[in-house]
């Protein structure tokens, strides 16, 4: 392991303690979760089996876009299609088919569908983007020092690919998972620490 998880944990949460997360709460009041491990927003996503609305799954995606560009395309499902579409990504057995359910839904892309898993359940997903992804090889440097290409060219592919691939989210997971596992982290504490060793060498 080439970085300090904790260190870069804490620098996450100084770049981002100014931007919380909406979400509804029992009485259905909209609240602010500033935690970036979403300590809240996961618990009251769990207290209702995961059953998501269409004006929670906007403010998600205002949050990781931090911006409203993709509000017009969340807006065209219907509560229905979002609550039955996260239901089924939140009690699938495998990532593959989390993405896929999530990624069914209108202004849902592999990064925003990550996003969705990772609020509900941040122990067990991260959140991927270009940031963390690249961070990787920063905590996992075989991946490009390998004497083995196949290793660095299936990174490179994945790389390519994970706008639209569940299966690069699913090859991300691994990695991240594993790194979770032998740092005594959860998967959203990792991809915090990734995105922002990637972020601090940008």
């Amino acid at each position: 392991m080439n970085i300090d998880i904790q260190q870069w944990v804490t620098r996450f949460r100084e770049e981002w303690e100014d931007k919380p997360i909406e979400y509804l709460d029992e009485s259905r009041e909209w609240q602010q979760d500033s935690n970036p491990l979403f300590g809240s927003i996961s618990t009251a996503i769990q207290s209702r089996e995961y059953k998501l609305s269409v004006e929670e799954l906007l403010r998600i995606s205002q949050w990781k876009l931090q911006s409203s560009r993709n509000d017009t395309n969340i807006k065209k499902n219907s509560t229905e299609e979002v609550t039955q579409q996260t239901q089924a990504a939140l009690k699938a057995s495998t990532d593959t088919e989390a993405i896929s359910a999530l990624t069914e839904l209108s202004g849902v892309g592999v990064p925003m569908a990550s996003t969705v898993l990772t609020v509900a359940k941040p122990s067990n997903y991260a959140i991927i983007d270009y940031r963390a992804f690249r961070g990787l090889v920063g905590a996992k440097p075989e991946i490009i020092e390998s004497s083995e290409y196949s290793e660095y060219a299936s990174f490179l592919e994945h790389f390519r690919t994970y706008l639209k691939s569940s299966e690069s989210y699913e090859y991300y997971m691994n990695h991240i998972r594993e790194i979770a596992d032998a740092e005594d982290f959860s998967a959203r504490q990792v991809d915090m620490a990734l995105w922002a060793y990637d972020n601090a060498r940008a």
